[in-house]
């Protein structure tokens, strides 16, 4: 799912605190955040299980321009997905 500028406007109010430190990795400075929402799925022995209760995290990813390395944050407790 992509977020809309209002979702994004939200995120980066949200995180803003989070990212004024640099990269733990490469000491960089800038960060990108990804304007997709992924999900994160229980994994299953190796099977695709649709329809069944099988948990389902939803989040967002936010990467140094510098290296690439990944921050993953809760899309549902930064507020742009509902419970």
């Amino acid at each position: 799912m992509k977020l809309n500028e209002e979702q994004k406007n939200v995120v980066i109010t949200k995180l803003s605190n989070f990212f004024r430190t640099s990269c733990i990795i490469c000491n960089g400075s800038e960060w990108l955040l990804n304007d997709t929402i992924y999900e994160l799925r229980e994994f299953m022995g190796g099977s695709f299980i649709l329809g069944e209760k099988v948990s389902i995290f939803p989040v967002l990813a936010v990467s140094c321009k510098s290296c690439g390395h990944t921050h993953y944050f809760n899309a549902i407790l930064i507020g742009v997905v509902k419970k």
